[in-house]
């Protein structure tokens, strides 16, 4: 029944991928302020600017402009408010000391804010930009010398995920745009994700992405529905304190900070 569902989207991709223009003065702009009221530090930057130069967003950028930007979007507030519908937070650091994030993407409806036209869609592309540079600032502070923390750990929760997100081909078209803009910066910063949830529709999903996103699949263990087909992998990779107590972890369970 689905499989035409995979092979129309897959041609939309196919399509998007083709009309897919350079599209990063849409996210990033030399034209900021120089400082904004809560500077990152040098240190901080500077490990960010390891990761972006050279990417397709900031291959021309240089590293004070990177700096500007970093700070600038830092304290950016998304103007829909996006923080409120999809929040995630840093849980902390596992036994590696790699920074672990958890995202609730299951009970986002990305369907919703493509419907609502394209500026709300770069609204969203920035959010998940800013995301990502939240990912890389998380891991500085477990650094040393001799031993640099270079990627983290994602736990990616798919209850609540459904297949009228799925079946709708702009989701896909936009899934290969955001691909197309931040791949070369999400495969440096994401070092696993550990799936969890994962119903029909998030399988669906999968394999339509699979031959999408390359490398960033090996990274990838897709679990089941339930907390009985995922709580003792979470448990083996991660401290209990670094895990919620719905995850199986402490039931003081304090996140580093909380975005949304």
């Amino acid at each position: 029944m689905f499989f035409p569902v995979i092979i129309l989207a897959l041609a939309s991709l196919s399509y998007a991928q083709n009309e897919l223009v350079e599209t990063s003065t849409e996210l990033v702009s030399k034209d900021l302020p120089p400082e904004t009221e809560n500077e990152i530090s040098e240190v901080t930057c500077r490990k960010i600017y390891s990761y972006t130069k050279g990417t397709k967003l900031f291959k021309n950028f240089t590293y004070e402009e990177t700096k500007a930007f970093v700070n600038e979007i830092s304290s950016w507030d998304d103007p829909i408010r996006l923080s409120e519908l999809f929040p995630y937070y840093h849980a902390g650091y596992d036994y590696e000391k790699k920074p672990v994030w958890i995202l609730e993407v299951g009970k986002f409806n990305f369907r919703r804010i493509i419907e609502q036209g394209e500026e709300n869609v770069l609204i969203g592309h920035k959010y998940m930009l800013q995301m990502i540079i939240n990912m890389m600032k998380s891991t500085v502070a477990k650094d040393s010398p001799g031993d640099e923390i270079r990627d983290g750990m994602i736990i990616l929760d798919m209850q609540d995920f459904n297949l009228s997100q799925v079946t709708f081909l702009p989701f896909w078209a936009e899934f290969v745009k955001i691909a197309g803009k931040m791949g070369d910066l999400i495969i440096q910063v994401v070092g696993r994700v550990i799936l969890i949830n994962a119903n029909f529709a998030t399988k669906t999903a999968a394999d339509i992405a699979r031959p999408l996103v390359g490398r960033l699949f090996e990274r990838v263990e897709v679990y089941g529905n339930g907390v009985e087909q995922w709580r003792s992998r979470l448990l083996k990779l991660f401290p209990p304190e670094v895990l919620p107590p719905w995850y199986g972890g402490s039931q003081n369970f304090t996140p580093v900070s909380i975005h949304g």
